[in-house]
């Protein structure tokens, strides 16, 4: 466990739990706030590592993808995309803050202080983001199937990426949950079946599905408890 990961980690997700209680203006200025920074912020970045043709900085993980979907949405009120961004921020969000009370001076030692406080902040936002974005959404299957098509596409893409593009990052979870390397390191010398295989991603996909209800029921209860807002103007 890492203390300092903890406490600020704890802040954060009481931080986020306060922003479910703002309404009306207060609450439409922090969240256009929160996604224009982040893409101003991310948009610049990107074009940097396209400008030098590092092509290898493709956006591919899933809290990357996480940054535009969000910010994109918000920015254009896009709300047939809002089911999706709160979703993408929110699990994004809070996995990270959960593994920086865990693993957090890991990220300082592998990716030096400044990458490693922007990465907190950046992830920060998107789980602060998603309690705001949470508040204008109306919660029923046609958004989980919504949830579920996005998951789709984006398997899709990686698959597709990964195939075009040399990634030289050692570490991308995207890559080692889909090539299922966990499995691998965890039994180094067995040789797996295709039925192992098979097993393995669909409990995948059951906790991916147990965590999209998980966000279903935070998102119901703070509807509940603070009432919904509606956008008068969507794409």
């Amino acid at each position: 466990m890492y203390p300092l990961g903890i406490a600020v980690s704890v802040f954060i997700l009481c931080i986020g739990v306060w922003l479910t209680r703002l309404q009306g203006k207060p609450r439409k200025i922090t969240l256009y706030t929160l996604a224009i920074g982040l893409f101003l912020y991310k948009a610049i970045e990107y074009t940097i590592y396209g400008l030098n043709m590092q092509l290898n900085k493709i956006p591919l993980e899933f809290s990357t993808m996480s940054y535009f979907i969000f910010s994109i949405s918000v920015i254009f009120n896009i709300k047939k995309l809002s089911s999706v961004a709160a979703f993408c921020a929110f699990v994004s969000g809070i996995g990270y803050l959960l593994s920086f009370m865990v693993i957090g001076n890991q990220y300082f030692e592998n990716n030096g202080f400044q990458l490693a406080i922007m990465a907190f902040l950046n992830h920060s936002i998107l789980f602060l983001g998603s309690m705001l974005l949470v508040k204008q959404i109306d919660f029923n299957s046609k958004e989980i199937s919504n949830i579920l098509k996005f998951t789709f596409v984006y398997v899709f893409y990686v698959i597709i990426m990964n195939q075009l593009i040399p990634f030289t990052q050692q570490y991308i979870f995207i890559r080692v949950l889909l090539g299922a390397d966990l499995l691998s390191s965890l039994f180094p010398n067995h040789v797996f079946t295709s039925y192992e295989y098979l097993l393995y991603f669909l409990l995948i996909f059951t906790i991916y599905r147990v965590f999209i209800s998980l966000f279903f029921l935070i998102g119901k209860t703070i509807g509940r408890n603070h009432g919904g807002m509606k956008n008068e103007h969507t794409i």
